[in-house]
């Protein structure tokens, strides 16, 4: 960034970010560390549990089990990302000289996205996971039924067609 050379970068809404000359502190680090990367990881991150998903409908699995392996998948990922951009503000602020510099923990960077896909993951399985239904509680209640039929015949057959049909 020292050189004469504008730096340019995209930021997720479009909005071009652009320096030139000056080290790398104040504003143009700032700028790196406030939020830069995280709409890239949200938008991948909201991509990849929306694929998991339809995944899970169409083969018909249970997408909680899917979901908790794409979770630890975007952390892992996310983890990367955040030491990588550690790593590269080690090496701008030391001058090309990256161990001249202290490694800037991300252990809150990480925390952060880790919460987001979490959140949406469990918003997801409370929209999609599909209500029990009252027909596959019937089944599973032997003995209710024994004692429902014994004591109002007919009764069975009538929540089933209703659980069936409603």
């Amino acid at each position: 960034m020292k050189s004469g050379t504008p730096f340019r970068v995209k930021r997720r809404d479009g909005q071009e970010i652009t320096y030139q000359g000056g080290e790398f502190n104040g504003t143009p680090r700032a700028v790196f560390w406030s939020r830069y990367i995280d709409p890239f990881l949200e938008e991948l991150a909201i991509k990849e549990i929306a694929a998991a998903i339809s995944q899970a409908k169409e083969h018909k699995v249970e997408a909680s089990l899917l979901l908790s392996e794409v979770q630890g998948l975007l952390t892992s990922a996310s983890k990367k990302v955040f030491s990588q951009m550690a790593e590269v503000d080690c090496g701008l602020r030391g001058g090309g000289d990256a161990r001249s510099v202290a490694l800037r923990s991300v252990e809150g960077d990480i925390q952060r996205i880790s919460t987001f896909i979490e959140k949406h993951i469990r918003s997801e399985l409370m929209i999609w996971s599909p209500p029990p239904k009252p027909e596959k509680w019937f089944e599973e209640s032997k003995s209710l039924r024994w004692l429902i039929d014994r004591s109002s015949p007919g009764f069975s057959s009538l929540v089933s067609f209703l659980a069936k049909h409603f």
